[in-house]
């Protein structure tokens, strides 16, 4: 999964699209994710803080990983 088949995926459920940004500012109470140079983030950002941050080096596993956490953790 890419970023692009992320969104899509995404877009398919009912969650509401306020509860995550990618590869955007973050707003407060969103998952997020997040490329800094070569690695990919996936955290929770509450209060200008990361929470549960994770690290990957490859772009489907940093999707696949935001997208479980996102559709498991919204209902």
């Amino acid at each position: 999964m890419n970023v692009q088949e992320l969104r899509a995926a995404l877009a398919d459920t009912d969650i509401d699209p306020h509860l995550y940004c990618i590869l955007e500012q973050p707003d407060d109470s969103q998952w997020c994710l997040r490329k800094q140079g070569k690695v990919w983030q996936t955290f929770w950002f509450e209060r200008g803080a990361k929470y549960h941050l994770q690290r990957f080096k490859d772009e489907h596993a940093a999707c696949e990983y935001f997208f479980n956490q996102v559709t498991q953790r919204a209902f």
